[in-house]
């Protein structure tokens, strides 16, 4: 009986390796494609994108929610003692 080179395992190991990744990347990309077939139908159409001004009520309270934690984070405090006073939108409304 033969006995195997270490050189000859590394090559095996690092064979074996890349060829599951390759497996697995083409496994992925094939499920991706038909997880895109089988939920186009389910989600509507792309909807219009809304801007700040554009939303609801509820929606403004959670982006003021939001922003208020993103600052108390930022400034290490508390967001009981954060107050938004208004808020504007940086992009401009010229096309």
């Amino acid at each position: 009986m033969q006995e195997i080179g270490s050189l000859q395992v590394v090559f095996m190991g690092m064979g074996t390796v890349f060829i599951s990744l390759i497996i697995l990347i083409v496994m992925i990309i094939v499920m991706g494609k038909i997880m895109q077939i089988l939920v186009k139908d389910v989600l509507p159409k792309k909807q219009e994108q809304t801007s700040v001004i554009g939303v609801d009520k509820v929606e403004k309270q959670k982006i003021i929610a939001a922003i208020s934690v993103a600052i108390a984070e930022e400034l290490k405090t508390d967001v009981s003692k954060i107050q938004i006073h208004s808020i504007t939108s940086l992009k401009s409304n010229k096309a």
